[in-house]
Parts: C-alpha cells; structure tokens; sequence
C-alpha cells in the first residue's frame, strides 16, 4: 500500500506531511492538477495557480526562512510550470530539489485551502452580524469599559480579532494536523477583560443571561478553562445563601474568593503553542448567520438603473419584483472565539512568555519545522 493509504487514510495523518508524492510524468501532473482541481487548459485557472505558486514561494523566503541561512534554490524558484514540482516532488531517492518541491507545494496546499475559503468572501457581513450581539450591550464610559443591560458588569479592556491577515491563517493551518481553513474558529473573535476571576465569571453570567452567547451553540471539544477551579466554584455556589450579591464582598474578601477559585493546578494543555503562563476561559461559540442571495444585489441594481431611465415597464415586465421576493436567504452557522480574561493574566499576555509574539514565534518555528522537512540540518531523512 502506498504511504497515501498507510499515512492518511488508515493512520489519520495529514497530506502535508508525505515525504514526497507519486507522479512520474507531465502527463501525470496534468491529471493530477485536473483531479485536485485545476484545468490547466483553461487560462484562468492556469493564472491561479502559477499566483498561489508565487505566493507560496515569497511566503517561503519571507516568513518560513527569514533568521536561517537556507534560500530557495533558482532552480525551483523561478518555474515557468508549477507541474514540474509535482514530478520533482516524486524523485526517488531523495534530492534537493525533490525536498524543495515538497516544501513549496506543502505551503500551495494551504493557500489553496485559504483562498477557496468561501466564509471569507462574505466575512464583513459575518463580522458585523457576531459582533452586533456583543455592541448592543458593550458602553465605553468615562474612559472605562463595561457591558450593560438589565444590570451592569464593568471591564478592564475590550478587544475584537476581525480576521486573521493571511500570514497568520497560514502558520494556523501549518500546524493543524487537518490543514484546513475550515477549522480555523478565530477567523474573528472577540476578548472581554474583567477585574479579577469573579469578575469573568459575572462576564460569562451577563452574557448568557442577556442571550449573548447561547449554551446551545457552544462547541464542547473547543472549550479551555485555564482559570477557574470548577470544584471549588460549584462548592462555594452551594453555600451562598438565597440573596448573596457580591457587591456585598469587602475587597479583602473578594481577593480572598478569587484566589480561591483559582485553578491550581492547570489540565492538560490543549494549544501546544500556548505559554503555561496564560491564563484565561476560552470557547468557541456560534451564530446563526443570514445572508441574502447573490442574485438579490443583482436584481436590485438592474431594477434600479431601470428606475433611474424611467423605464419601470420593463422592470414589471421582467418580474423583477416578483423575482426579489422568490431569493432565498443563506443561513449558516459561524464559529468565533470568545476569551474571557482577568487584569493580571491580561497583562501578562503582552509581554513575556505569554505574550501573542512569544506565541506566534513558536507557530512559525513549528511550521518551519513541518514544511522544511528533510532541508532543515536536524531533520533526518
């Protein structure tokens, strides 16, 4: 059995971690481009894929390499076919240039799968539909944040991740054993900072008791508690008494609470690429997205440049109204990432170890590591 057997579809492996492919020939690369999915005799789609080929290899040299001494070789860097990678990819034994095609076609694959994201084509609308959940309860005060609504939960900070530039989707997906866009659940999120552990879980509490968040649309294998000891929390709830607030805690005792409540003794770490030094409540939450037909904005400029002539017979003559009235809207469910943090823990994650460039470090030497195998001196072969 072929390593495509053995490796991905009995192993649970990734294709970007094939050690090589098994095309032989330009007419086997011309089939093989067909069936991924390019027609190479069609211009348009020819012209894609010699972009994604360029990108690939100015992602290579600018973001993979930079700080090694190692250069893309000429000889697979300026290519008038991408289809010879293919053939290349497969040499036997193993060379160079056999090497470097596998690198330059492992980070292909990915922009592949970033480009023919469809989620990204109507990603503003998505943005502005998730995010207007979280505005119309968000109120910037005075210089200080807070969430308001039938009652009040002030906040240290607020911050919103609308898209992941093309770069960082790339280093995600690099180290993804799925190697996919669509697992990608921080396309856009959004990070809430409270004073203290109370704090986030008054956070989490407003949220849902404002319908924020719905615990139906929760994706469980996506949750991460790095923060909040749930024993002692279901312990301590057990003994308030019926009209507890904790606007009755002198500061003392709310300190003294927090620290209890806090997680002693960390799970296993669900993010590799995580410091342990990173503190915070994280999931994945969905939202049911509605987006009107493409044909709609069609239909609608048609009609009014009709108006605008003063030719609406014409508009009633093609039923354009009528045709309105039949699209029907997309609905779909969106995945973004919600952190809820403390202020310490907050800061932390701007410097230090914790830090998101301590982090995105560790992404990038991971996939480094992954796409230049058998380049790299300490990978053997």
């Amino acid at each position: 059995m072929p390593p495509e057997v053995t490796q991905l579809i009995l192993g649970g492996g990734s294709p970007i971690d094939l050690d090589g492919l098994r095309v032989h020939s330009p007419d086997e690369a011309w089939n093989f481009a067909l069936n991924y999915g390019y027609d190479m005799a069609k211009p348009v789609q020819r012209a894609a894929v010699l972009r994604v080929y360029e990108d690939a290899v100015d992602f290579l040299e600018g973001v993979i390499l930079d700080g090694t001494d190692l250069h893309v070789p000429l000889e697979v860097r300026d290519l008038g076919d991408p289809l010879d990678l293919l053939v290349w990819a497969s040499e036997r034994p193993r060379n160079l240039r056999s090497r470097w095609s596998c690198a330059i076609l492992r980070l292909m694959h990915t922009l592949f799968h970033v480009d023919h994201n469809v989620n990204l084509r109507f990603l503003p609308e998505i943005q502005r539909q998730v995010f207007n959940r979280y505005d119309q309860h968000l109120v910037h005060e005075d210089g200080k944040w807070l969430l308001r609504g039938a009652y009040d939960v002030p906040l240290v900070a607020v911050e919103r991740k609308e898209n992941k530039d093309r770069v960082s989707m790339l280093l995600k997906m690099l180290h993804k054993p799925e190697n996919v866009a669509e697992t990608i659940y921080d396309q856009i999120g959004i990070r809430l900072v409270a004073e203290d552990q109370l704090g986030v879980l008054m956070v989490i509490r407003f949220l849902l008791d404002h319908h924020v968040l719905m615990p139906t649309h929760i994706k469980p294998s996506r949750s991460r508690n790095l923060m909040i000891d749930i024993g002692a929390l279901e312990a301590w709830m057990e003994e308030l008494p019926p009209a507890f607030s904790l606007h009755d805690l002198a500061p003392e005792e709310r300190r003294a609470l927090s620290l209890a409540l806090t997680l002693k003794t960390p799970g296993k770490e669900q993010n590799p690429f995580s410091s342990k030094d990173y503190s915070a409540i994280q999931f994945t939450a969905r939202t049911l997205v509605r987006l009107p037909s493409p044909a709609t904005g069609a239909l609608e400029t048609l009609q009014g440049r009709l108006q605008t002539m003063g030719d609406t017979e014409l508009s009633d003559l093609a039923q354009i109204p009528e045709l309105l009235l039949e699209q029907e809207e997309f609905a779909f469910f969106f995945a973004h990432e919600v952190q809820v943090m403390e202020q310490s823990g907050f800061q932390r994650s701007l410097s230090g170890p914790a830090s998101h460039s301590e982090y995105k470090q560790r992404q990038r030497d991971a996939a480094r590591r992954r796409v230049l195998q058998g380049i790299l001196q300490e990978e053997t072969c």
